[in-house]
This record gives C-alpha cells, structure tokens and sequence, in this order.
C-alpha cells in the first residue's frame, strides 16, 4: 500500500509540473485555458479561477490543458465566447511549438533541480571494483573492494566518467587512484581494447561503493526471517571473511546453486550466524541493502556532479535506444510501465534517499524526453505539426491531425497494457 501510494504521490506531482509547463506558456501567451487536469475520468476535485477550471480525477495515468481552439472540428460550442486572438489554432507556428514544448522542458529543469539537489543533500557515491573479466590488465594490480578515486587526477563520481576518460586516452598508460582500507593508492596501468565490447577498458566489474553495514531488508523476505537487521555488519559469507559491499557480493556469486546461504555478522560487539531456512542468493540481491559510501560536496560541485548526471543519463539512453533499434535488446525488456515503476520507486524508497530522490529524477528526464518524440499524441508531434505550418505557410488540416492523433493514441494505449501486462508476471514470478 505504501508503494502504491508513493507511486500516484510521484506520478501525479510530474504530471502536474508537465501540465503546469503547458497552462503558463498557454496563459503566457494570451491562449484561453478552459481546464488542467491531473488524471482523466470523472472530477473527484475541481476549483475555477478566472477561466480556468483545476481538477484532480482518479486515473492517474496522465493529464491535459484544454485550451480553446486545440482541437479542430470537435464541438466548439464551448469555444463560442472565446475572441478569436485567444484560441490555440489562431496562434503563430512558434507559439504553439512553445506551448507544446514546455510540458517536456518543465520535466527536464525538474530533473536537473531534483539531481542537484539530491548530489547537495547527500553527496555522490564512490564506485568500487567488484570484480574482473577475463584477461583483464588490472587483475594483479587491484583489489576486489578498491574505491576509484580518481584517473588521471580527475576526481571520479561515475562509472560513465571512467569509461570517458579511459576511452579518451586510449592504449596510453594512465593513473589510476583507489582507496584501499582507508589508504589512497596510485597506479599506473594500461587499458586493453576488449574486442567484443568494441572499446577500451581496465577490464573491472563497477558498481556503487557499499560498506558490509546492512541499512535494510525487505520485509517477509528469508532473509529477515532469518533474523537480519539494519544495522547487522557482514563479515563472513558462507565462512569466507568480508568487509566492504563489494567482496560481500563477490563471495555471493562463489555460492554454488541450491547451496544455503550463511552470514557471519556482529551485532551490538557479538557475533551471530544467519542463515536462510529458505530462498537462494538471488533472494538475497532482491532483500538485502547495505549501506552507500557517500563523499560529501559543496553547491558549486552539487551543480556540476548534478549535471554531469543528467548528461550521463541521456548519453545511456540514447546508447539503450541505439541497442533497441539495432535488435541487441528486445523492446519489451527496455521498457517498464506502471506496475514496474512502482516496484522500483519502493524498493529505492527501502534503500534510502539518494536511490529515492535519483529515480524520481530519472523518471522525470525521461518524462520529458520522451514526449519531445514526434509520435502522435505526443507533445513532439505538435511541435512538428507547427514545424510543418511554419515550412508550409498553412496547418494540417484538423481532420487529418485528428485521425493521425487517434491513431497514434491507441498505439500508446496498446504498448501500455502490453508493457503493464509484462511488468505484472515479472512482478509475480
């Protein structure tokens, strides 16, 4: 219940801030706002101020500004004491490519102030080594748990970062600064280009710096019926000594399957042993959370690393987009509706606020690049409509924008109960 309500609380509030971009460009511009809407269906709240009626409705998959003179050849009975100046159709090319575009800008700044703020708040986490590939150059050098401080006296805050920097210096040695319990080590190392990944690389598995503190577990899982707690510190897995995240998930993937899994871990200076009567180690990935090594930065930082984030998501995006198009990934798994968004929002909300707070701007960003798509129903498809209507000096007309809409819609509506419908067996299996 708590996740469900995280979810409409999350989606309701950047459907909002999508909508709002819409209403103040619209007013802005002098075009007559006959409703926003939060959610479609029957009207659970509404208020009118001026001309504009504010409504709140029960399905929140959405939500619109209607504004006089949008919707060529429907009834326009309501549009009858509107000045013609002030309906959406009599506007120029560029204003209605504003009014289009703002809904997607709004989710875009609300990105960018949510990820700079959540970098301000809680710093950005370091990223540690958690393994090696095969014929890796690095393999004698570093350690299972080593934090990567810096490469080339540039200070790390993301794994896209590394791969930049290593992919900018190509085959040339480059130092390479860790942390290694609580000592800062540097070395000089040399990438190797992996052919199958068709780049260079020091040949690591990355992953967020954790400590062997558990910070929560899921409830109902094995593992909390096992009698872990937050607060737990991991030290040995299956009698194999641990002491950061990285070498408690390296020893997790040495279980063989169907083999128990056992923790030995302190608790108030005593030790226990936790063992799971039930469940796997995947049970184990999917309920146990360990505490984030976090580095704290001042605004000026908070800005930057914010930004490099945001930038970081849009370049993995498009490079997801790219492996779609060409078929390496198939559709249904790159995509995730409802149901899966809002089994991701509660299991970051269980991990604290730093997985939270990033989700929610990840959700945001991608809100509003996704409707700058020209796809019908789209806000990109208005755009190019009014791009169309600026190239050819005249509209499409209504009837044909309203069929290629309609059509565009329900493509949407289709992909969404299929990508719902996927989500909900992932959720039960």
């Amino acid at each position: 219940m708590l996740t469900f309500l995280l979810f409409l609380a999350v989606l309701s509030f950047l459907i909002a801030i999508h909508e709002a971009g819409h209403l103040i460009s619209a007013k802005l511009a002098g075009v007559w706002c006959h409703e926003y809407s939060i959610g479609f269906g029957p009207v659970i709240y509404s208020r009118k101020y001026g001309e504009t009626t504010y409504a709140l409705k029960p399905i929140p998959f959405g939500g619109y500004v209607r504004m006089a003179g949008e919707d060529v050849g429907e009834d326009e009975s309501e549009d009858q004491e509107v000045p013609e100046d002030s309906k959406f159709y009599s506007q120029s090319p560029g204003t209605k490519a504003l009014i289009s575009v703002s809904g997607p800008l709004m989710n875009i700044l609300l990105a960018v102030l949510i990820m700079i703020f959540v970098v301000g708040f809680t710093g950005t986490p370091r990223i540690s080594i958690f393994g090696f590939m095969e014929n890796s150059p690095v393999e004698e050098t570093f350690r299972v748990g080593d934090q990567i401080i810096s490469i080339e006296g540039k200070d790390i805050t993301s794994t896209n970062e590394i791969n930049n920097l290593i992919q900018s210096n190509g085959e040339k040695k480059i130092s390479v600064t860790v942390r290694r319990n609580g000592e800062s080590l540097t070395y000089s190392v040399t990438p190797r280009y992996y052919e199958d990944q068709g780049r260079y690389m020091l040949g690591v598995e990355l992953g967020t710096a954790m400590t062997n503190e558990v910070s929560n577990v899921a409830s109902e899982s094995a593992l909390a019926e096992a009698g872990l707690q937050p607060g737990d510190r991991v030290v040995g897995v299956n009698g194999n000594p641990v002491s950061n995240g990285s070498m408690i998930i390296a020893a997790l993937e040495e279980i063989p399957e169907g083999e128990p899994v056992k923790f030995s871990v302190m608790r108030g200076g005593e030790g226990k042993t936790i063992e799971l009567r039930s469940g796997s180690v995947e049970d184990v990935y999917g309920s146990l959370g360990l505490r984030t090594i976090m580095d704290p930065v001042g605004p000026i930082k908070a800005i930057t690393d914010g930004l490099d984030q945001i930038r970081n998501i849009i370049v993995l995006t498009y490079q997801g987009l790219k492996l779609v198009v060409g078929g390496q990934i198939p559709a249904g798994d790159a995509l995730t509706g409802p149901v899966g968004i809002a089994n991701m929002l509660g299991q970051s909300a269980r991990q604290g606020l730093y997985p939270l707070f990033f989700l929610i701007s990840l959700i945001s960003l991608n809100l509003g690049l996704i409707n700058l798509v020209p796809f019908p129903a789209l806000d990109g498809s208005r755009i190019g409509y009014a791009a169309y209507e600026f190239l050819r000096g005249k509209p499409i007309p209504p009837e044909k924008e309203g069929l290629i809409n309609s059509i565009g819609f329900m493509i949407l509506i289709g992909l969404m109960i299929f990508i719902t419908y996927k989500d909900i067996v992932n959720f039960f299996t």
